[in-house]
């Protein structure tokens, strides 16, 4: 349930009640977080939270400070729904839309409801976000997260602190350490970041394309570190580019850490991430290795190639564009954040002036690795031309596209299926040919050529039809119509709204907030 309508004093009485509620509990300890730019006092009311953050945060983690800028309290309450029954109590807004969704849901006859499903709530103030909540009560899963912006003041409650089911929903902190760090000139970002002789590489990828084997792999052999998941992306005052780390953890698959057993000693496991299909180690036994405030000099796309042997070259237009698109998706879809115009431009503006170079990684994790030692002793000596970037960048990986438009700042995401289309249309098929091959499916779905008129209309008006000069012939791939119901998708985040473009209704491309 998502309460829209609170005015100031209203959100701040919440903040007041929660404060008021875990401070009845006895203090157990105090850290601080040092995130380079920002310092994170935290307090914690629970001492079985310590042992999570130790492992997580080592490296970052300080016993005392002078200074902090923000502050995170964290408490582990089992059942939270007196709290939230308690705010309510003292709210007559939500209180009379919780009395409203009771009535209705019986009216409707909704049988599988517990009473904490009723009291799911997120409280949404549009000063800050249209999308995000600032308050979030996970009443059915025992979370409390709530964001106090105007004191600087982060609110955080996990029923589930084994470190199983704890791990299992992330970094830790790191909605927190997001929304602390979204600065003019610093910002979270998904990625992996190492270096050699103080040259840092940015690597531009989205998961699943090589760049945490080989920014891990790159660790254990001598390389200098910052992350291979979560870092910190800021400019000093000369507009320079740094990086700085925040958590002492990495992630490997079990095939991953048979292969680098033998490098890894002193490595401690921390969980099996409550899947078992990725292993959770500290690493703090390589600090000496982690860098703080390190210059980024470049930026990598990789990408896994058949070849025998790796490659590098400089990245062409096209390329830059994918690179680009990754780094962005990839971080703003973690943070939920793909919606916010302004940090898309903010993340393009921080490394589009760096060279950017093509890393064909071939299945050889060890010659990779070497082959990129090679290249960064002689990184000094290259031209590394700075190349442009385009005002329209296309990514297409696993199927789906993202296209970005750098100058604004916006978005575009397709299913597999208007995917398929978008490749027939840059690829010079005339529409006349798609239509015709698209009947096929009007007794799935009797309005796809409005859809398809729709779509094409909005890549027109926006000019996301990129020129190919390559034509291909038509090709219409059946399994993903399949698997999308027959349906194109094309979401448009832009100005704090998730939009689907693909709405019948009217030809002139009627807008429908999701």
């Amino acid at each position: 349930m998502k309460i829209t309508n609170l005015n100031k004093s209203e959100i701040k009485e919440i903040f007041n009640i929660i404060k008021e509620h875990i401070f009845l509990n006895e203090e157990k300890w105090v850290r601080y977080v040092n995130l380079g730019c920002k310092i994170v006092k935290i307090i914690s009311f629970n001492d079985n939270f310590l042992p999570l953050v130790e492992k997580q945060l080592t490296f970052v983690l300080e016993d005392s400070s002078k200074n902090y800028d923000d502050t995170l309290y964290i408490w582990n309450e089992k059942d939270i729904l007196p709290l939230v029954k308690k705010i309510i109590e003292n709210n007559q807004k939500i209180n009379t839309r919780i009395k409203f969704e009771k009535v209705y849901r019986k009216a409707q006859k909704v049988e599988k409801t517990t009473e904490n499903e009723i009291y799911n709530i997120q409280i949404i103030d549009e000063t800050y976000s249209k999308t995000k909540p600032i308050i979030d009560f996970q009443t059915t899963r025992g979370f409390i997260i709530a964001n106090d912006f105007e004191n600087n003041e982060y609110f955080y409650n996990a029923a589930d602190l084994s470190p199983e089911e704890f791990i299992k929903e992330g970094h830790i902190f790191v909605q927190f350490f997001n929304n602390i760090l979204k600065t003019d000139r610093s910002n979270l970002i998904h990625g992996a970041v190492i270096g050699y002789n103080n040259n840092g590489i940015c690597f531009c990828a989205r998961g699943q394309r090589g760049k945490s084997t080989l920014s891990v792999l790159s660790m254990l052999k001598g390389f200098e570190y910052v992350s291979d998941d979560y870092l910190i992306l800021h400019q000093n005052e000369k507009k320079e580019l740094l990086s700085s780390p925040i958590y002492s953890i990495i992630t490997l698959s079990p095939e991953m850490y048979n292969r680098l057993y033998d490098l890894m000693d002193g490595v401690r496991f921390v969980s099996n991430n409550a899947r078992k299909d990725k292993y959770v180690f500290n690493i703090a036994n390589f600090h000496d290795r982690f860098r703080k405030n390190y210059p980024i000099k470049l930026c990598i796309f990789p990408e896994i190639v058949t070849d025998k042997n790796p490659q590098i070259r400089p990245c062409t237009l096209d390329e830059k564009g994918r690179a680009i698109v990754q780094i962005v998706q990839s971080t703003l879809s973690q943070t939920q954040d793909l919606s916010e115009h302004y940090t898309v431009k903010k993340i393009i503006n921080m490394v589009k002036n760096l060279p950017f170079y093509k890393f064909n990684l071939c299945y050889d994790i060890d010659k990779n690795t070497e082959f990129l030692r090679e290249f960064m002793l002689k990184f000094k000596t290259l031209e590394n031309k700075i190349i442009e970037t385009s005002k329209i960048a296309l990514d297409i990986t696993f199927d789906l596209a993202n296209i970005l438009d750098t100058e604004q700042g916006i978005i575009y995401s397709l299913n597999k299926f208007a995917t398929n289309i978008y490749e027939n249309l840059i690829n010079s098929v005339p529409k006349n040919e798609i239509i015709s091959e698209l009947k096929k499916y009007l007794n799935k779905n009797q309005n796809i050529i409005d859809e398809f008129e729709i779509f094409v209309e909005n890549l027109n008006s926006k000019n996301l039809l990129l020129a190919n000069k390559n034509s291909k012939s038509i090709f219409i791939n059946d399994n993903f119509a399949i698997e999308n119901n027959y349906k194109l998708s094309m979401t448009e985040y832009k100005f704090e709204k998730n939009i689907e473009l693909i709405k019948l209704g009217e030809k002139n491309v009627k807008l429908c907030t999701k």
